[in-house]
């Protein structure tokens, strides 16, 4: 790949999920969430429109026409402050725009996404904050804790074949943005733990429901590429995040094709893989959703806690008691 097409695909990575955060805001009326959204486009936007007018020869199926007059209604839209019309525009034709260039760069190159530097650097960094939270386990004697943390880090440290997941089962796709998604296995197939399209959109949804200004952690089952984990910081990057999951192997997936990985070095966020998800129900047992299905409860310290669950990764589970009596959706779909 050609360098610089190879920044304007990174850079449109970036740039999708600015779009859907816009649009989702200003269709809820978070007009300022939305504006500093937009803002924050437009160096973005500029850099690709011109790389794109500027080398017809390679982008030659993107039409020059469409970009300026594009250009030219987001401008007008913005300038009369018809918000409504400024986010169809993100919505139907910048997001259209930035998803036809990702596609025509995919067909054009061969994407390599795995970085084995960056995998290490992010193995490492994933080891500190596991070690972190093997060190609040109360159920373990310092000597388990050792043994744990020995077996675990030979685990990490295994050579990372794509061709062994692609044996147990999971399947690495690009959405439409350019960002990866994952159908990971289960039963006799798979089951995708995130959309094959606008993948920040939806992330930012499910982050939105979870979200309340109250809480002030959230404890959520399932990792999957961490595009919910993200999302839910930005909505509250004061909170602790404490995030359960049982399959190392969705772990290692986000060291490989998580870039810089940040979830792994960002201060209010912990993992603990829990493989039985025995932490997880010792850590909620006890407790009872609110009557409208709200999964909070006050803990010893006077934090509101909120327990929130990942649902494709919660099917792939071992399951956990406390939450299989009240998830509201779990009866519904075992009956489907």
């Amino acid at each position: 790949m050609q360098a610089d097409v190879k920044k304007i695909y990174e850079i449109n990575k970036g740039l999708i999920g600015l779009v859907d955060r816009a649009v989702l805001y200003f269709r809820t009326g978070r007009y300022d969430k939305a504006l500093e959204c937009v803002a924050d486009t437009a160096d973005d936007i500029n850099i690709v429109t011109e790389a794109v007018i500027g080398d017809r020869e390679y982008f030659e199926p993107i039409h020059e026409d469409y970009i300026t007059e594009m250009l030219e209604n987001i401008v007008n839209a913005t300038a009369a402050k018809d918000y409504v019309l400024l986010a169809d525009l993100y919505d139907m034709q910048l997001a259209s725009l930035v998803c036809g260039i990702q596609e025509h760069i995919l067909k054009k190159e061969q994407y390599l996404v795995f970085d084995a530097d960056q995998y290490h650097e992010n193995i490492q960094a994933l080891k500190s904050v596991l070690r972190e939270m093997i060190e609040e386990r109360s159920d373990l004697s310092i000597d388990d804790q050792k043994r744990f943390r020995i077996n675990l880090n030979a685990r990490l440290d295994e050579m990372f074949d794509p061709a062994e997941l692609l044996k147990k089962g999971f399947n690495l796709e690009f959405t439409s943005g350019g960002l990866m998604t994952v159908a990971a296995p289960f039963k006799n197939g798979r089951i995708y733990l995130h959309s094959n399209g606008r993948v920040i959109s939806e992330s930012l949804q499910l982050a939105l429901s979870w979200y309340e200004p109250m809480v002030d952690e959230y404890v959520v089952y399932g990792f999957g590429l961490g595009y919910h984990i993200e999302e839910l910081h930005r909505l509250a990057p004061s909170k602790r995040i404490i995030v359960y999951e049982s399959d190392l192997d969705i772990l290692k997936l986000y060291c490989a094709f998580g870039s810089e990985a940040e979830i792994l070095t960002t201060e209010n966020i912990f993992i603990v893989y829990d493989r039985d998800l025995s932490v997880l129900e010792r850590r909620i047992s006890g407790q009872k959703p609110q009557e409208d299905g709200r999964y909070i409860f006050v803990g010893e310290d006077g934090k509101i806690i909120k327990v929130c669950i990942h649902y494709p990764s919660y099917r792939r589970s071992p399951g956990c008691k406390s939450l299989d009596a009240v998830l509201p959706w779990k009866k519904a779909v075992e009956n489907c």
